[in-house]
């Protein structure tokens, strides 16, 4: 069982049932993600992508977040996060990290 299945069955103890019929190609993405064991059973692989779904969407409200903030920045303080962006990127660039 892959780290995120294991997380979704520790938060999810309660489970809702559900009857609702699906498009053919979400219910072949599903019947996939059975098939290739990424999920054991039908409810389990709509847990997961519905997991997916949300996680794409909080990524998408922070990037938001982010252009916002650095859309609001006054120039002075652009031009300092650009500077600091720019030195963390040499020394980064200078680090080794597999060897210390």
């Amino acid at each position: 069982m892959c780290p995120l299945q294991e997380r979704m069955k520790d938060t999810m103890p309660h489970r809702q049932k559900i009857s609702t019929t699906i498009a053919s190609g979400s219910y072949a993405y599903l019947q996939n993600l059975i098939a290739t064991g990424k999920a054991r059973n039908l409810a389990e692989a709509l847990d997961l992508a519905l997991a997916q779904l949300r996680r794409a969407e909080r990524r998408a409200r922070l990037e938001q977040a982010t252009t916002a903030y650095f859309e609001s920045l006054p120039a002075k303080a652009a031009r300092e996060e650009s500077s600091l962006a720019t030195a963390l990127d040499e020394c980064a660039g200078e680090s080794d990290v597999d060897h210390g």
